[in-house]
């Protein structure tokens, strides 16, 4: 396979989370959060420069974390405003034709999960999961419900072809316009978004009880792991 950059947004503050520091530096299992998907990112055979997008001040703390757990070869850029801004300045410096995003808060990303966007190439590779909640419009009472059955979390990792998304991130800065991901952005300039399902554990690290449900989910690998004849999933 070819070689892909990636670029890692770690960026924010994570207020929801309600920690004192960044929510890619609080503890899990052990580890600083970011270490997570580093880990798994850093094995693939197909990795080319992994480019870690930091918030203004961190690069010292960052620095510290992939030095202590064995990271090399990591270039890191300082983020911007937002994670739009945050994600063109690491396009800056890939050097791939094609190039995956992965949020650092969606710590659990599986090998075969970034395998399975790195495969294929197109404009724009999501993973997705099911939406399987009950929605409705309304403020004081519903007055429409909204089907779920054709709805999808879009999250990461994302595979792109770097040009493409290049191209739709010069126009969103001419044009002065935002969007909360990738996908949608490209969905914005008309280019093609191909949707593959995610494992249930790609899920992104926003509130306490995903921390908590991410340190389980990992307690029990741990456990699986010890056990002869037990099979785990791959962090």
């Amino acid at each position: 396979m070819e070689r892909l950059d990636v670029v890692l947004p770690s960026a924010g503050l994570g207020t929801r989370i309600g920690a004192p520091v960044p929510k890619q530096f609080i503890l899990l299992a052990g580890a600083p959060l970011i270490v997570h998907p580093l880990r798994a990112i850093a094995r693939r055979p197909w990795l080319g420069t992994l480019i870690i997008v930091h918030g203004p001040g961190q690069r010292d703390i960052l620095q510290q974390i992939l030095h202590d757990h064995g990271f090399t070869g990591c270039q890191l850029v300082e983020g911007g405003a937002t994670r739009q801004e945050s994600v063109r300045r690491g396009l800056a410096h890939v050097s791939t034709r094609r190039v995956i995003v992965h949020n650092a808060a969606v710590a659990l990303v599986t090998a075969e999960t970034l395998d399975s966007v790195a495969a294929i190439d197109d404009d724009c590779v999501t993973t997705t999961l099911p939406f399987d909640l009950s929605l409705v419009r309304g403020e004081d009472q519903a007055h429409e419900v909204i089907p779920r059955s054709d709805l999808k979390i879009i999250n990461s990792p994302q595979s792109f072809r770097t040009d493409v998304l290049c191209e739709c991130h010069a126009r969103a800065v001419t044009e002065g316009k935002a969007f909360a991901s990738e996908a949608e952005l490209m969905m914005h300039y008309g280019k093609k978004v191909r949707l593959i399902p995610g494992p249930a554990r790609n899920f992104k690290i926003t509130t306490p009880l995903d921390l908590m449900l991410a340190e389980v989910l990992l307690a029990r690998e741990a456990l699986a792991s010890q056990q002869p004849g037990q099979h785990h999933a791959v962090a």
